[in-house]
């Protein structure tokens, strides 16, 4: 079995909300106006697993299911290395 090395930047659970509101998105996961980019579960300040831009510079959420975590880990390594 094959495996690949990926990097993962993370947040502080206490910088979250803080890094929301600079990127303009805060008041849009309290209203529940996001949906995880793998399998379209709301995503709220209690689920939400991580962030990432894709090749169009938009910005998608993840929710914190291990399998969808591990879905975008490979799909932002792929971007990486474009």
């Amino acid at each position: 079995m094959a495996t690949a090395k990926v990097t993962i930047k993370a947040i502080h659970d206490t910088d979250l909300v803080k890094i929301l509101k600079k990127l303009g998105l805060y008041e849009g996961v309290v209203e529940g106006r996001y949906r995880c980019f793998v399998c379209g579960n709301k995503i709220t300040l209690d689920n939400i697993g991580g962030l990432f831009k894709s090749r169009d510079g938009k910005i998608n959420f993840v929710c914190n299911n291990t399998k969808c975590l591990m879905i975008a880990a490979e799909i932002t390594s792929k971007i990486s290395k474009e």
